[in-house]
């Protein structure tokens, strides 16, 4: 395990007998994932992932691997290595490994990193499905949190694909890993394809719940003209009556005070008429 500075690779490449040309890609800085190979050596960069924030962090590893030979590069401390790290200290057969199944354990472990993070995004993706469910949540804190999810899974999806390419020679028969590092593990690059359907399948989960929320602002703004529109229907006798009473003609009917009263019975009673209309045929 080593740092990523010009010095440290230096030193390595000095006593390993490294390429000059494996060290200088090995500082490139790009967290993009690639396979190299010479004559007895290989470097393979992956990208892990970690959320400690909440944002997804790309995190590059290099590992230069010959016979009897594996070095790990990267800056600071790897999440996704810590549980191989504790392997390590408690099972000693881990030592009788050949130089590609070791890679492909180290690989595996990055791999587990990002089944981590697509099981947080579909527990969160659950979260969001109650709160669209509740209309509670103020709508835009329910669509930033859509947005976030969805960049997400973005970076999920746009780190795992260029592993393919870094990860499909290790299949190959005619890359020849077996005749210096050791054969490496068949289901590695079945592994990745999971990882990356799962980031697919949250994907359309994902737009699942946006449906969701949408059927759900819709029911809502459905809700509000329903009840808009009984209240104006409710009303609506009462400001007939008004208004034909309200004409400009003399009638007997205006010479009684206590007729008041009857016009606001008369409109009490169609306003519950209509409202017993509305509830029997289940309007209401």
């Amino acid at each position: 395990m080593a740092e990523r500075t010009p010095a440290t690779m230096e030193e390595i490449a000095r006593h390993l007998g490294l390429p000059a040309r494996f060290a200088a890609a090995v500082l490139e800085e790009d967290a993009v994932a690639r396979a190299d190979r010479r004559p007895g050596l290989i470097r393979l960069r992956i990208v892990a992932v970690e959320s400690p924030n909440g944002a997804i962090e790309k995190r590059p590893l290099d590992i230069i691997a010959g016979r009897n030979l594996v070095v790990t590069v990267h800056d600071g401390e790897l999440e996704a290595l810590e549980p191989l790290q504790r392997e390590l200290q408690s099972d000693s057969r881990l030592g009788e490994l050949d130089a590609a199944n070791f890679v492909d354990i180290m690989v595996d472990a990055c791999i587990d990193g990002y089944f981590r993070e697509l099981e947080s995004i579909e527990r969160n993706i659950d979260a969001l499905d109650d709160l669209a469910l509740r209309g509670r949540t103020p709508a835009s804190a329910v669509l930033a949190e859509l947005v976030r999810m969805r960049r997400r899974i973005a970076v999920l999806r746009r780190t795992l694909t260029p592993h393919r390419e870094a990860f499909g020679p290790l299949a190959r028969p005619d890359f020849e890993l077996h005749e210096e590092l050791g054969r490496p593990w068949p289901g590695l690059v079945d592994r990745l394809e999971r990882a990356i359907e799962g980031a697919e399948n949250a994907r359309e989960t994902l737009l699942g719940s946006f449906d969701i929320y949408m059927g759900r602002a819709a029911q809502h703004a459905n809700d509000v003209m329903k009840t808009l529109t009984i209240i104006s229907a409710v009303l609506l006798p009462a400001v007939v009556v008004a208004g034909v009473l309200g004409m400009n003609f003399q009638l007997p009917l205006f010479d009684d005070p206590n007729n008041f009263w009857l016009v606001i019975g008369a409109m009490a009673l169609f306003a519950s008429a209509l409202l017993l209309v509305s509830r029997w045929r289940r309007w209401i």
